[in-house]
């Protein structure tokens, strides 16, 4: 099963057919996911237009919530990760948690956001 990360998604809203392709491929072969942060990533950044596609394709996805381990643990990556790596979020590291708590593969153009060994990330344009 897949996490997808917010990068993804608001390509798929802005209409890119690669993305749209890769969206529908993720989804014939598995469930898709997101946390609620990406959630809340996903209306900071969508444009008026977007609304409705935005609620339509919020639809379609399992919403992990944070729990208190997943806070915890995305905590310790944040300390853990933060300093060597100056683009990390803590979103980034509260969705890296949620990948190892549930054993998801996170989905994301931003692979530099997670360097954490124990997480297993898909780089769609590389397939890697």
């Amino acid at each position: 099963m897949y996490i997808v990360d917010s990068d993804i998604l608001i390509w798929v809203l802005r209409k890119n057919k690669t993305f749209i392709d890769l969206y529908k491929s993720l989804r014939h072969e598995t469930v898709v996911s997101i946390s609620t942060l990406t959630v809340a990533e996903i209306y900071k950044n969508i444009l008026p237009h977007e609304f409705t596609d935005t609620e339509d394709l919020m639809q379609n996805f399992k919403i992990w919530d944070v729990t208190t381990s997943i806070a915890k643990q995305g905590g310790l990556y944040w300390q853990k990760y933060s300093k060597k790596f100056k683009n990390i979020h803590i979103f980034d590291c509260i969705i890296a948690a949620t990948a190892k708590e549930y054993e998801l593969k996170v989905v994301t153009l931003n692979t530099r956001h997670f360097p954490m060994p124990d997480i297993k990330v898909l780089e769609p344009l590389t397939k890697k």
